[in-house]
C-alpha cells in the first residue's frame, strides 16, 4: 500500500492532466451524442491523429501547429460530408479509413515520427512527459470556456435549426465555432494522451449516463465525475501490477483507464436493464 501511495505521488502530474483532459472531453461529448455526431467525432479524432503525424513529419515545433492544422482541416471535412447525393455515414466511413491509413502511412517514415505516432494512437499517461503547465492544457481550457459560453446557442442550433434561422439568423458561424472547439480539444487530447483515450472519454461517459439522466446540468456534472473516477481507478489498476512467471507485469495506464470506463458503462446499462425488467414484471 505504501508503495502504491508513493507511486501515486510520483505520477501526480500525469493523473491531474489525464483527469482534466478526460473531464473536458466528457463534457464536449454530451453535445456530440445529442447531435447524433458520434461517427463524426470518431472520424475527426483520426483526422487529428493525421495532423499530429504531419506536424511531426514537417518538423513544425511546439504544440500549436497540429492544433491550427486540425482547425483548418475542419472546413474541408465539413464540406465533403455534406456533398449532395452521398449519405453522410458513407463519406465519414471513407474519411475514417483514409485518415487511419494516412496516419499509418507516416509510420513508414520511421524515426521520430514513428515513435510519436505510436504514442498518439495508443498513448500511455504513465510514461508520457505531460505537464500541468503545458501550452496544450491552456489551449484546451480556453476552448472549453468558449464552449461553455456558447453552449446554449450550440444547443439551440442542434435541436431547432429552422427556428434559430428565424429568430437569430445564419447558424453557420456558430456551427464552425463548435467544430473548431472540438477539433482543437481533440488535438490536445490526442497529442498528450492518445487517440483511443480521447475517443473513450469523449463518448463513453455520455453513452452510459444519457439514458438515465435527462437534466443537462446534472448530466454534465456526473459525466465529469464518471470520467475523473475512471481515470483515478485506471491509474490504480496500472500501478498495482500482477506477478506472472516470477516477474511483475504492469498494465498500460491508458488502456486500464479505458477498460474501467467500459466496465462502468456496461455496469450502468446492465443495472438499468435489470431494474427496469424487475419493476415491469412487478407491475403485471
Amino acid at each position: 500500500m505504501t508503495s502504491l501511495l508513493s507511486s501515486w505521488n510520483l505520477f501526480l502530474p500525469q493523473i491531474l492532466v489525464g483527469s482534466l483532459v478526460g473531464a473536458l472531453l466528457s463534457v464536449l461529448g454530451i453535445l456530440i451524442v445529442l447531435r447524433g455526431m458520434t461517427f463524426f467525432g470518431v472520424t475527426l479524432s483520426q483526422a487529428v491523429t493525421f495532423s499530429v503525424a504531419l506536424s511531426l513529419f514537417m518538423e513544425w515545433p511546439g504544440e500549436i501547429f497540429p492544433i491550427l492544422f486540425s482547425c483548418i482541416l475542419v472546413f474541408p471535412l465539413l464540406y465533403v460530408r455534406k456533398l449532395p447525393g452521398m449519405k453522410e455515414e458513407v463519406i465519414l466511413g471513407i474519411l475514417f479509413v483514409f485518415f487511419s491509413a494516412a496516419s499509418q502511412f507516416m509510420l513508414a517514415l520511421g524515426g521520430n515520427v514513428q515513435n510519436h505516432l505510436m504514442a498518439a494512437f495508443f498513448g500511455d499517461i504513465l510514461t508520457s512527459q505531460v505537464r500541468a503547465d503545458s501550452l496544450g492544457i491552456y489551449v484546451a481550457i480556453f476552448f472549453f470556456i468558449l464552449y461553455l459560453s456558447f453552449f446554449r446557442r450550440f444547443l439551440f442550433i442542434s435541436f431547432d435549426r429552422d427556428e434559430y434561422k428565424i429568430q437569430v439568423g445564419n447558424p453557420l458561424p456558430f456551427d464552425l465555432l463548435f467544430y473548431i472547439i472540438l477539433a482543437a480539444s481533440l488535438t490536445v487530447a490526442v497529442n498528450l494522451l492518445g487517440t483511443f483515450y480521447s475517443i473513450a472519454h469523449l463518448l463513453l461517459p455520455v453513452f452510459a449516463l444519457l439514458p438515465i439522466i435527462r437534466s443537462l446540468k446534472i448530466l454534465t456534472v456526473v459525466c465529469v465525475l464518471f470520467s475523473i473516477t475512471s481515470t483515478c481507478l485506471g491509474f490504480m489498476v496500472s500501478l498495482i501490477g500482477l506477478e506472472r512467471n516470477g516477474e511483475m507485469i504492469y498494465f498500460p495506464t491508458s488502456s486500464s483507464i479505458i477498460l474501467v470506463l467500459c466496465f462502468f458503462a456496461f455496469f450502468i446499462h446492465i443495472s438499468r436493464y435489470l431494474i427496469t425488467s424487475f419493476f415491469s414484471q412487478k407491475s403485471r
